[in-house]
């Protein structure tokens, strides 16, 4: 399966719509994210009702709380854990749009999302 494709959202909402660990942080969450490849122009929307992930593909201007936007080389060091959103943002090499108190306040789940998503295998 290719990184950042359908099948890699799609199977990413599955894993964590199945992960006890992510429903027990996530059960009161309800956000939208889109996560944006700049160089590639692409992007995919992970929508979260109640802690209940579904992914889609999206255009970068679709409404939502949270975009994290970057070139692809940058979202593959994230999946591979070489770095992680915050050193991205921090670093400039990401951009981030949305409010920093909220999504500080999420990190329990964000860090957990990003633990199952970097948990599938993919082809970088």
């Amino acid at each position: 399966m290719q990184y950042f494709s359908p099948e890699y959202f799609e199977e990413l909402g599955k894993r964590l719509n199945a992960d006890a660990e992510w429903t027990r942080k996530a059960a009161s969450l309800t956000v939208k994210l889109t996560l944006t490849v700049t160089d590639r122009s692409t992007s995919y929307m992970l929508e979260i009702v109640n802690g209940v992930v579904t992914a889609r593909k999206a255009a970068a201007e679709d409404p939502a709380d949270f975009k994290f936007e970057g070139p692809y080389d940058i979202w593959a060091k994230i999946a591979r854990g070489q770095t992680d959103f915050n050193t991205a943002v921090i670093t400039g090499k990401m951009k981030f749009k949305g409010s920093l108190p909220r999504i500080m306040g999420i990190q329990p789940q964000v860090l957990r999302l990003t633990a199952v998503a970097k948990a599938i295998p993919a082809d970088l």
